[in-house]
């Protein structure tokens, strides 16, 4: 089971089937989908490129200017200009490429905002951080889910990055790649190794696909169904209201569906720094 923790003000997510995922910009760690990109070649793949597609570029360019004047222009010399001419500004190249890696870092990120969502989950049921900063300091509740359920298995082919669970990476130094070596991981799923006590797991998804879209600001609240059979346990806090809880308790209680959910409430431990469950 995978868990996710929530304020108190979410308990409609259970009456709903809707759960947000959110843009990695709302997130709290402000480096979420900020890769380094330190360049976005290196030379030896700008030579290869050269080699490569060299004569294909310069046929091509020949073929645009009338057969008079291509007779002018041998495609052996001109070959030859060209590679001087790029031997000649290959530290001005260099350096602009290094500058695209800067302006890339941040495309990426803005587009991922426009583009992508995630939903984190975390292994953990019983993190006293994590109650207190995801579930409002106690008050709120956690969800447990099934991570075998297909909702979490929806892959869609061998190269796909969406719809399918993936556990977090925790680092001690941020990743730094050039474009052409950048790894999905790297991407979208390296943190701090200061993040890791919450043990994340996260699935992400197209924003596009969201079953439900709210707008509001500074970010719209994409909301995508789920099925109540994912839902395994749900935790009440060790400080939730009795109103909270009855309400809570009374959407599980009134749906079929919910009968396999196992509830319990969290409760602090008399002699230990942790919480403990007991069963309702």
């Amino acid at each position: 089971m995978l868990y996710k923790y929530l304020d108190p003000d979410r308990i409609s997510i259970l009456e709903s089937s809707l759960i947000r995922f959110t843009q990695p910009t709302d997130f709290n760690d402000p480096f979420e989908f900020k890769p380094v990109i330190s360049t976005l070649a290196s030379k030896a793949e700008m030579d290869q490129y050269v080699d490569q597609y060299m004569d294909e570029i310069l046929q091509a360019e020949l073929k645009k200017y009338p057969p008079e004047v291509r007779t002018l222009i041998p495609l052996k010399q001109l070959k030859l200009i060209t590679r001087q001419l790029y031997s000649q500004n290959l530290p001005e190249i260099e350096k602009k490429l290094v500058e695209m890696g800067s302006v890339t870092t941040q495309l990426f990120s803005d587009k991922s905002n426009e583009l992508i969502g995630v939903l984190s989950l975390a292994e953990n049921n019983s993190n006293l951080l994590m109650w207190s900063h995801y579930a409002r300091s106690h008050k709120g509740f956690c969800v447990g889910f099934d991570k075998k359920s297909d909702f979490f298995n929806r892959t869609r082919s061998i190269k796909d990055e969406f719809y399918y669970l993936r556990k977090v990476e925790y680092r001690k130094d941020r990743p730094i790649s050039r474009l052409t070596q950048l790894s999905s991981v790297e991407l979208l799923l390296i943190k701090s190794e200061e993040w890791q006590y919450e043990q994340e797991w996260r699935m992400c998804a197209a924003l596009t696909d969201s079953s439900l879209t709210i707008d509001e600001s500074p970010f719209p609240i994409h909301l995508f169904e789920f099925p109540k059979t994912a839902v395994k346990q749900v935790i009440l806090g060790a400080c939730m209201s009795q109103n909270n809880k009855d309400k809570l308790l009374g959407i599980i209680k009134t749906n079929k569906e919910y009968n396999h959910v196992i509830v319990k409430q969290a409760i602090i431990s008399s002699q230990q720094f942790k919480i403990e469950f007991i069963d309702l």
